[in-house]
């Protein structure tokens, strides 16, 4: 052998070793692939043959096959047997055979099939690979179904021609033919998705097919539009016989915060002489030195116009911007809230619109004083549209309020808990003859409450509460005749039996003897089952007016309250609570009960209310829901709710689905049907049907649904 052999023979030997120990980051500091084999030798034309488990490295690129032929004149390898490349990110390409370049950047695969991020794949007569950037191939199949044997998958692109583009993450499709089950259904001379790789990215998302027996049958084709890194912007025209619609969905994220806009513009035949519209939108931003600043808008044109587009079902609109700071012994909140109701019975003329408050709240733990003090300040503010007297009322008012309070153990294991405070505040009232303009009250109470824990532990390690309960406090002066504005809303449930006073707003204040008896038994095993029942009774010397009848607080003798709460291993749950009178007719009540467990996850919900005319609840209300889901098997699941009226005897809503997804496809079928009736609301049935084809980033991830190919 001659002398250049010898020498090509002992850098051959070298370079080989070097592949076996060096690291793989040493193989990027290479100008050539690094190669491994069972065996290594070197021809008389000067070429390097590596067989046997041949695997060859370069910046990350990965090749196996059996055999490599090193062609040092050309710097080629030459790949005669079926060959494996895989890239750093994932992506895996299989051909039959292949010519390389020795950075295995450039060359020829022949009856390649490539494979993006394990989901898209690709087949090809012919791949050129230029560059290490593109990845040219002709004659394509393309799907991210499952394959067996011979079979059709249920969609793929045919294309003369593909390019993938992996810097920009773009699949670029020349005379493409996009087939289901086959059969052509669409001819695009060009065609663009993004790689699964890719998280965002411009262009048309799948499109939603709606039917409704107001506004017809119509289709929904959304176009997401990046605009930068962290921001956004969706439109979606929806057009159907009866409304053209467009809406709108911008998000974009901030270094210290977020924000997101929803809306839609709708010109219909339903209201014809009307351009019905809403928005709503949120946003937060991290101020530093833990200020929050939270922003919420809402609003819309009519009150049936969201409900009947299915954006949303509230009938009472709220907008506003809250600046806030909680620190461990510092909380401060400023609001400026604006609401809108969308209710036939109420105007906006005539509810609190406008609605400002300020609340700042210190807590003091002194060494020389056990216990602990708070500092509590107030400013409220709100405003009618209306110059009405009476009905436009206005008010404004100042609250201070000091307290002190801590607990002690005494006797044989017995809670005691002591709370003193002195609150005073200063309330004017403009536009209401009726009320008084300006006033001042000073307002100390006083209140002690007992608690008697009994603990056990059962020899299946369950463990045991029974809590006995009382409570008996004063509160100096008479009850307000002050217009009450702020508590219309107040409950009475196991949450606040031992709080004095009993009001949702710490400004507003019960008057006299006030006493509370009250009871609770707890049981906690994780392992097996977990129960709790509270019962308890408020009593006071005299009535307030502020209360409502259905709060449960109006009479000298408060309604009983009892709640209760269950949850199984099994993965049953119960929570319901309810108030009943001297004669334990129910006041209010509602209850909650489910099951979870695997396939399924099912739960039904009851609520009843008393008629009450001061909380514009003119006629009782009984109605029961039910909702559950079934996962059938790995593919599919269905699922249904209902909503039943029991005072008008008859389904308030109703609705279900049935959803399959595999590797490559997701198809949505859903229906609801609407009952409700008034100025602004008809009765609606509305179908939905919703197709999203998986693999690539627009479409989401199969991955989890993928099947099998039975043998």
């Amino acid at each position: 052998m001659n002398c250049p052999v010898q020498i090509l023979r002992f850098l051959a030997t070298s370079l080989l070793c070097v592949a076996m120990l060096s690291l793989p980051a040493r193989a990027q500091d290479l100008d050539a692939a690094l190669l491994v084999a069972d065996r290594v030798l070197i021809t008389e034309d000067e070429r390097l043959v590596a067989t046997s488990n041949v695997e060859a490295f370069y910046d990350g690129i990965r090749l196996f096959t059996d055999e490599i032929i090193y062609d040092q004149k050309r710097d080629e390898l030459i790949i005669n047997s079926p060959v494996r490349l895989s890239q750093k990110n994932g992506d895996v390409m299989i051909a039959d055979s292949a010519d390389l370049d020795s950075k295995l950047e450039n060359g020829i695969l022949r009856g390649a099939r490539y494979v993006l991020d394990q989901e898209l794949q690709i087949l090809s007569a012919q791949t050129d690979r230029v560059e290490g950037r593109y990845t040219v191939l002709r004659k394509v199949i393309a799907t991210s179904c499952q394959i067996c044997g011979t079979g059709i998958p249920i969609w793929q692109i045919r294309a003369d021609r593909t390019v993938h583009d992996r810097e920009e993450k773009q699949i670029y499709f020349r005379r493409a033919q996009f087939r289901l089950l086959g059969v052509p259904v669409l001819y695009l001379p060009t065609m663009r998705i993004p790689d699964p790789s890719l998280k965002r990215t411009t262009g048309f998302i799948i499109p939603k097919f709606v039917s409704n027996t107001v506004l017809g049958f119509g289709v929904k084709v959304p176009y997401f539009i990046t605009l930068g890194d962290h921001a956004d912007v969706t439109i979606t025209p929806y057009v159907s016989p009866v409304t053209s619609t467009v809406e709108l969905r911008f998000r974009k994220m901030f270094r210290h915060g977020y924000l997101e806009l929803n809306g839609a513009v709708s010109q219909d035949t339903v209201l014809p002489d009307v351009q019905r519209h809403y928005l709503t939108g949120f946003a937060r931003f991290d101020l530093g030195q833990g200020v929050k600043l939270d922003f919420d808008l809402e609003t819309a044109s009519d009150g049936g116009y969201r409900s009947l587009y299915g954006y949303s079902g509230k009938d009472r609109l709220g907008s506003g911007i809250t600046l806030s700071r909680v620190k461990r012994n510092v909380f401060f909140q400023a609001e400026l809230l604006n609401y809108e109701t969308l209710r036939d019975n109420e105007s906006n003329k005539t509810q609190p619109t406008l609605i400002g408050n300020v609340t700042y709240e210190r807590r003091y733990q002194p060494s020389r004083l056990d216990g602990e003090t708070r500092a509590l300040l107030v400013l409220h503010g709100h405003k009618r549209v209306s110059h009405t007297d009476v009905i436009g009322r206005d008010m404004a008012k100042i609250n201070f309020d000091l307290s002190w309070r801590d607990e002690w153990t005494v006797g044989d294991g017995i809670r005691l808990g002591l709370l003193t405070s002195l609150g005073v505040e200063s309330q004017t009232v403009v536009q209401d003859s009726t009320a008084r303009g300006r006033t001042v009250q000073t307002t100390p109470a006083i209140g002690a409450t007992l608690r008697y824990p009994l603990h056990s532990t059962s020899s299946d390690g369950s463990r045991y509460l029974i809590e006995p309960l009382a409570q008996i406090g004063w509160v100096d002066g008479s009850p307000s005749i002050l217009p009450n504005d702020e508590n219309i809303s107040t409950d009475f449930d196991e949450g606040n039996l031992l709080s004095l006073p009993h009001f949702p707003t710490k400004e507003w204040r019960e008057t006299g003897v006030i006493g509370a008896l009250g009871a609770r038994w707890e049981r906690f095993n994780p392992e097996t089952w977990s129960a709790g029942v509270t019962v308890g009774q408020i009593f006071r010397d005299t009535m307030d007016p502020a209360f409502l009848a259905n709060s449960g607080l109006k009479n000298q003798t408060y309604n009983r309250i009892l709640a209760m709460h269950f949850t199984a291993a099994w993965g049953g749950f119960l929570q319901a609570r309810g108030l009943f009178d001297r004669s334990f007719e129910t006041v209010k009540a509602e209850a909650r009960v489910g099951y979870a467990h695997k396939k399924l996850s099912v739960s039904g919900t009851y609520v009843q209310l008393d008629a009450d005319a001061d909380e514009n609840l003119a006629a009782s209300v009984a109605e029961w829901s039910l909702s559950g889901t079934y996962k059938i098997n790995k593919h599919w699941t269905a699922n249904g709710n209902v909503q039943y009226d029991l005072i008008t005897d008859r389904a308030a809503k109703t609705g279900g689905g049935l959803n399959y997804k595999n590797e490559c496809v997701t198809v949505g079928f859903g229906a609801t049907r609407s009952f409700a009736r008034s100025t602004t609301l008809v009765p609606a049935t509305t179908y939905e049907l919703s197709v999203s084809l998986l693999g690539f980033s627009t479409g989401g991830s199969g991955k989890s649904a993928r099947r099998t190919c039975r043998k």
